[in-house]
């Protein structure tokens, strides 16, 4: 077995959201972190990012009530990192415009609910 990346972001308002979705990183051998909008998100990238150990992957949640979401938040990390890999999670992906997601700066998308085997299968194609 190939040693996988091992940080990972998560950016997600809802609290049971993040726990699980810790939970799973956790148990495919990633290391996770989490923080509940996308103001928290940039300025834990931009710490591990300056002190050299960034991480491998950000998932962000696209939207945020009173909150930055990720088609804000992936414009400051783009200016902290350009190589930065980012994959957006909605509910309403299907409504939205693939191409668009990629061209603001998404490596990959992700529609919720979603399971250990597509959160897998997300991060295996953009690592």
């Amino acid at each position: 077995m190939t040693e996988k990346p091992g940080k990972i972001l998560i950016m997600d308002d809802e609290d049971n959201i993040r726990t699980i979705t810790c939970i799973l990183l956790e148990k495919m051998g990633y290391n996770p972190m989490a923080t509940p909008d996308g103001e928290t998100a940039v300025e834990e990238y931009r710490r591990a990012f300056y002190a050299g150990s960034p991480y491998d992957a950000v998932i962000m949640d696209i939207t945020v009530p009173d909150g930055m979401g990720a088609t804000e938040a992936i414009k400051k990390l783009k200016a902290i990192d350009p190589d930065v890999c980012a994959i957006v999670t909605s509910g309403f992906v299907s409504e939205m415009n693939y191409d668009d997601l990629y061209e603001q700066g998404f490596s990959g998308v992700l529609k919720k609910p979603y399971r250990s085997a597509n959160l897998r299968e997300v991060l295996e194609s953009v690592l």
